[in-house]
């Protein structure tokens, strides 16, 4: 690579994850239907040409959007066995607390759901794996049911549902899940366990 498509490649990564940061800030504080391409544009300090040079339609700009809030959450990326999925929700669910209009953004607006769908199907596959260890036991489709219960209880919109229907606060509905997660991996393991010393 030559010198001058090497500072091009580097200017254009500025560019892009300038129109990124300023989508995640408006994401912070506006409704995504809300947002407009002028203001990104305004925002990141481009043009509104420059910007439809990286992202040529709103929805391709929210596409990109989502692993970048995820990077910019500081969200945890790995998921190292059925012990850990209740240790990265808590840190998932603390890290999304600290912006809480941009995760809403992410979980109940179309722009927002489609911006966060490429990040929740890895989180899903990392978790049905995990979880492959202590579901063994059991018939591929009730594995399947079993997961996706824990699946969903290592969501974003769960907690926010047991937080706001049980009139808990969000730590509270945090550590409520936590303990739900850990006490149906814990019984998978132990059925797991004397399906093993019955054979």
């Amino acid at each position: 690579m030559n010198p001058g498509s090497s500072l091009r490649d580097r200017q254009a990564a500025v560019i892009r994850e300038a129109i990124l940061d300023a989508l995640a800030a408006r994401l912070d504080h506006d409704d995504p239907d809300d947002v407009a391409m002028p203001q990104v544009a305004a925002d990141a300090g481009i043009s509104l040409r420059t910007l439809y040079r990286y992202f040529p339609t709103r929805e391709a700009m929210f596409d990109a959007v989502g692993d970048h809030v995820v990077t910019r959450l500081g969200l945890p990326p790995e998921i190292d066995g059925p012990d850990d999925i209740a240790r990265v929700f808590l840190e998932s669910a603390r890290r999304g607390a600290q912006s809480p209009q941009l995760v809403r953004a992410m979980l109940w607006t179309r722009l927002g759901r489609r911006a966060r769908s490429p990040h929740r199907r890895r989180r899903v596959a990392a978790i049905t794996a995990a979880l492959a260890g202590v579901t063994s036991h059991l018939p591929a489709a009730e594995a399947r049911r079993r997961a996706g219960a824990i699946v969903y209880l290592c969501s974003l919109p769960a907690w926010i549902t047991v937080s706001e229907e049980c009139e808990l606060s969000a730590d509270d509905a945090r550590s409520g899940i936590a303990w739900a997660i850990d006490t149906l991996v814990d019984a998978l393991r132990r059925e797991n366990q004397q399906q093993e010393t019955t054979r």
